[in-house]
């Protein structure tokens, strides 16, 4: 790597026993990565609004007997969580298209059958037309989570990594907000059409930004991967970035002699062969657990049914505006996120809030019991409370950070895979917890739910205490050597 000149500002590290460089651009640099960032961000909003949605229809039609047409208890389960059950399926077709086509040519498919959702939602007058409108919303889901965290990870420097991928955090969080707040003004028919605007924005913007220079590199078109790397570090020379091209060429090169005997011993079940190995199924597991107890700590199963717990804990609210001020402190908290993740690290956001979050979630079984027994009236500020600091903590660690993870831990070569296979069971795990949640707090109650959900989220505190490591800050290559150490590395990345 000796043989090009160095960019103007270097920092050498000690990465093992190799000796890597940290190249460290101009503001210029950073204006580059957050305008390709933002546009990937627009997909996020698309989420976010997505996601957001069913909170917004259930709470119109769920039990009102003055809305259009009514949803019972089984209608509301599946569609506040059918959603989730399709995304896998595009997500495992977004696998091969991120190898094969790139992450920008998944943007276009996701954004076109996000945009068939929205339409049919506008024009949905029962409970069939529902279920087709999240159904297509969530094939297209599926192509948009994994190709846009590994697009991050790869065009950011580590410097920047962990805040761009909190600003694709955000973005989800701002559609999330923006669906509130649209549903406070407008019916959510109106919703629905002024929604579908943010996919063809996205769709009209892909296509000035650069395709990952790694998948590039991985395609042979060397010359336009270099380009793309000028254009991320703020439109320099090819000089100014001939270091660090040297080094994706390293670490391409290094992925892809340790992925051969994968690939030329399965063939085209050289993919699902990437679970056996340690660089992989180590990193899916502890993204596996940590989902889980996201799913928990931060009362993801209850989103879909906040208006009418809301409602049971003592709140009157109508126009459901307390969902605008959930949606404000999620956003919120993700910003306290892009301002602290690189002091603070993932790791001491992620227990803090799992920490706060846990309390929160037995303070609100604690209140139950004192209404249930008549020990105190009903406070409508104390449920409100509780849920937005929930919200605000969960958006500050807990529910953000396993996204930017996605972007961080995987090896190059399994990483389209690997990130799509993560999201695949995030959202199968959501689809679950969603569809089942009724029926547990039906049978067990509301108290005992919350009290099973805190006591949950302790066991959670403990395993991600013991288990989780610190990747703020740290070049892939040393994510990958702390689940796969080096005097490991030749045996686990290798099939016999």
């Amino acid at each position: 790597m000796g043989k090009f000149p160095l960019p103007h500002a270097v920092t050498d590290i000690q990465c093992g026993n190799d000796m890597e460089t940290k190249p460290t651009y101009g503001r210029k640099a950073t204006i580059a990565q957050l305008l390709a960032t933002m546009v990937q961000s627009l997909l996020l909003v698309n989420v976010g609004m997505e996601l957001a949605m069913a909170t917004v229809v259930i709470g119109s039609l769920y039990k009102n007997p003055k809305a259009e047409f009514l949803l019972n208890d089984s209608e509301s389960s599946w569609y506040g969580s059918i959603l989730y059950l399709c995304q896998p399926i595009g997500s495992c077709l977004s696998g091969y298209a991120q190898k094969h086509f790139g992450k920008k040519s998944c943007v276009v498919l996701a954004c076109v059958p996000s945009i068939l959702g929205w339409i049919l939602l506008f024009y949905a007058n029962s409970v069939t037309m529902l279920y087709w409108s999240t159904i297509t919303m969530g094939m297209g889901l599926g192509f948009n989570d994994g190709p846009a965290y590994s697009y991050i990870g790869e065009i950011c420097e580590p410097r920047l990594r962990g805040i761009m991928a909190c600003v694709i955090n955000m973005a989800c969080l701002i559609g999330v907000l923006s669906s509130y707040g649209l549903s406070y003004f407008f019916h959510w028919k109106n919703v629905a059409a002024i929604s579908a605007l943010c996919p063809i924005m996205c769709l009209t913007f892909v296509t000035f930004i650069p395709e990952s220079p790694i998948w590039l590199l991985s395609k042979g078109r060397n010359e336009k991967a270099i380009n793309a790397i000028c254009w991320l570090r703020g439109w320099v020379d090819p000089s100014v970035v001939s270091t660090e091209y040297q080094e994706l060429m390293f670490y391409y090169k290094t992925s892809v002699d340790q992925s051969k005997t994968i690939r030329n011993s399965k063939g085209l079940f050289s993919s699902l062969s990437w679970i056996k190995s340690a660089s992989v199924y180590r990193p899916l597991r502890l993204a596996t657990v940590y989902y889980i107890f996201t799913l928990i700590s931060c009362l993801t199963p209850c989103r879909p049914y906040i208006v009418q717990l809301m409602y049971e804990s003592g709140v009157n609210d109508p126009k459901s505006s307390s969902l605008v001020l959930f949606g404000f402190m999620q956003l919120g908290g993700s910003v306290g996120l892009t301002l602290t993740v690189r002091k603070l690290g993932k790791r001491m956001l992620t227990l803090s809030s799992l920490c706060i979050n846990t309390l929160a979630i037995f303070m609100f079984a604690i209140y139950f019991v004192c209404i249930n027994f008549k020990l105190i009236e009903l406070k409508p500020y104390v449920p409100v409370v509780l849920y937005s600091i929930i919200m605000f903590s969960g958006a500050m660690g807990m529910l953000t950070v396993p996204w930017t993870l996605v972007s961080e831990i995987y090896p190059n070569e399994a990483k389209g895979f690997a990130s799509s296979v993560t999201t695949a069971v995030f959202y199968i795990l959501t689809f679950s917890a969603t569809k089942v949640y009724l029926s547990v707090e039906n049978t067990l109650g509301l108290t005992n739910t919350f009290f099973m959900m805190a006591a949950s989220s302790f066991v959670g505190f403990v395993y991600l205490y013991r288990n989780m490591p610190e990747t703020e800050n740290k070049t892939l290559m040393e994510i990958e050597e702390f689940f796969v150490p080096k005097n490991e590395q030749s045996s686990a990345e290798l099939i016999p």
